[in-house]
């Protein structure tokens, strides 16, 4: 057992996660969005002034470290999940790569426990698994340079060996693990290409640099009032009729909980019971189509409930069917026809035919082939 400081605020642990979440801002702690986490503590402080006085230096923490505190006083033995999103840092960075978007495991006795280590999953779907991997594979190898378990010459840490040096080395040795060869992983999904061999990444060309312009002001549509007003009763019929499962957004997006009913939807929907959607009603309704998507980490959040026992390898695969999931259900509402503009209708309808509106395009298609043979007879 390793050693644990009564103080959590001395704590290494702490520490560390503390300094690493100053320098690049997680979208979730444990699967909560960073904003309702920093919403719930407010609240907690209104409802009782003196709740975090208990804490050495309580002034000084700010509302993320605050809800660490609670966690692992209240989860001594939970790991903690962070999702990060960074920016290359490097002005030069070859690869087209906006920003690097991974889920970060912190073991229960890390920075203590030598044998426990913190890994990465790589969550960016426009990088191939195989180079993935490779990024998730040159953190482990930053790991066990930190935690003296081996020597390597290609690699120097940046400003120490806690969190936040293993994710800065991260991302000042990113170019390198982009352009090792990519790895042979296992294929899940039968596809009809044919398989290839591996290739190492090609140098990119340099970018041209674009023109500078000036924006073009949006221009929006002119609506009329009889549009405007039916729209509005839409959605005040939505409102009343599904009351609690309606909360509003702004003025065109709506988030929406639909239950889950049949046994064949996706198993992390059914383990929760419910999932929440997106719904946005432009403000030309019915006119131009209304977009359901998820809640942002809606499913991701799932995953970290549900698979915590998964490795990492899985979760990632995990996240990626999901998010096909997510892409699938978009792109089928929009095509299809509901027979009605009513909102109330399109929900149910989507609700009640969840496992048809996961298919892929092919299936979709061969489902509304069905639906319209059934119409006809």
């Amino acid at each position: 057992m390793s050693r644990r400081s009564k103080d959590i605020t001395k704590s290494l642990r702490f520490l560390q996660v503390s300094k690493l979440i100053r320098t690049f801002k997680p979208v979730t702690i444990n699967g909560v969005a960073t904003k309702a986490i920093i919403k719930e503590i407010k609240e907690k402080e209104t409802d009782d002034p003196d709740y975090f006085k208990s804490y050495k230096n309580y002034a000084r923490l700010s509302f993320l470290q605050k809800y660490l505190l609670e966690y692992i006083k209240n989860n001594p033995d939970g790991s903690i999940y962070l999702s990060l999103v960074i920016k290359p840092s490097d002005p030069d960075f070859p690869f087209d790569l906006e920003k690097l978007k991974f889920m970060l495991t912190i073991p229960t006795d890390f920075p203590e426990d030598k044998e426990q280590r913190p890994k990465i999953a790589v969550l960016n779907e426009e990088i191939p698994r195989g180079f993935a991997y490779n990024i998730e594979a040159g953190f482990q190898r930053i790991v066990s340079i930190a935690q003296c378990a081996i020597k390597d010459e290609e690699i120097e840490l940046v400003e120490g060996i806690g969190l936040t040096s293993l994710v800065m080395t991260l991302d000042k040795y990113l170019e390198v693990f982009l352009k090792q060869e990519k790895k042979e992983t296992i294929k899940f999904v039968k596809t009809k290409k044919k398989q290839e061999k591996p290739k190492p990444v090609e140098e990119p060309k340099p970018k041209p640099q674009p023109k500078s312009q000036p924006p073009k002001p949006k221009v929006k549509p002119k609506v009329s009032q009889q549009v405007l007003k039916h729209r509005r009763q839409l959605i005040d019929e939505m409102c009343y009729k599904l009351d609690e499962s309606v909360s509003k957004f702004r003025d065109d997006n709506y988030k929406v909980t639909i239950p889950m009913y049949k046994t064949t939807i996706p198993e992390l929907w059914k383990l929760n019971g419910s999932i929440d959607l997106m719904v946005s009603i432009p403000e030309n309704y019915p006119e131009e189509p209304l977009k359901i998507t998820f809640r942002n980490n809606f499913n991701e959040n799932l995953i970290i409930k549900f698979c915590e026992n998964e490795d990492q390898f899985e979760m990632v695969k995990i996240i990626k069917q999901y998010k096909n999931y997510e892409r699938n259900i978009t792109s089928n509402v929009k095509s299809y026809d509901f027979g009605s503009d009513n909102l109330v209708v399109i929900i149910n309808g989507l609700t009640n035919n969840l496992d048809q509106f996961i298919l892929d395009e092919p299936k979709f298609d061969d489902y509304l082939k069905t639906v319209k043979s059934l119409q006809v007879m």
